[in-house]
């Protein structure tokens, strides 16, 4: 039970800001918010960010964490190593990734997708430097 209530982070324009792809790549990921979670149970870390990718060769993927990704413009393609299967991933498409999932993302044009991962920070997003908020927040029981 908490004592009080605590605030929310808040982290303004987050998802517009302009990702730029690193020299020779054509895909990147940018977090945006890592927290070690206070989750009593099992904690872990939880990052969030976006994920962008344009057309070039496939870019391989094997979690050791788990993520969630939704996608929200453009297409992004995941071959399913386990299973063979291509999944083309749309606005409004989700997909989770388990520990010991292995992927290969592609597009044929550009995709864009919000996503969520039990891991800390791996890649910080560019352009956000200074944006969060600095609330603390209140104690707890």
């Amino acid at each position: 039970m908490y004592s009080s209530a605590v605030p929310l982070t808040v982290i303004k324009g987050a998802g517009h800001e302009y990702i730029p792809l690193p020299a020779g790549e054509n895909a990147t990921v940018a977090d945006f918010h890592s927290i070690r979670t206070n989750t009593t149970d099992s904690p872990s870390h939880l990052t969030s960010g976006f994920y962008k990718i344009e057309a070039g060769p496939a870019k391989p993927a094997a979690y050791n964490f788990e993520e969630t990704k939704y996608v929200l413009s453009g297409q992004i393609d995941v071959l399913d190593e386990a299973t063979g299967i291509t999944h083309h991933l749309v606005p409004e498409d989700f997909a989770f990734f388990h520990v010991g999932s292995k992927v290969k993302f592609s597009t044929k044009s550009s995709g864009f997708a919000f996503y969520a991962v039990t891991r800390p920070v791996r890649a910080p997003h560019p352009n956000l430097l200074g944006r969060e908020e600095k609330t603390p927040p209140l104690s707890r029981l």
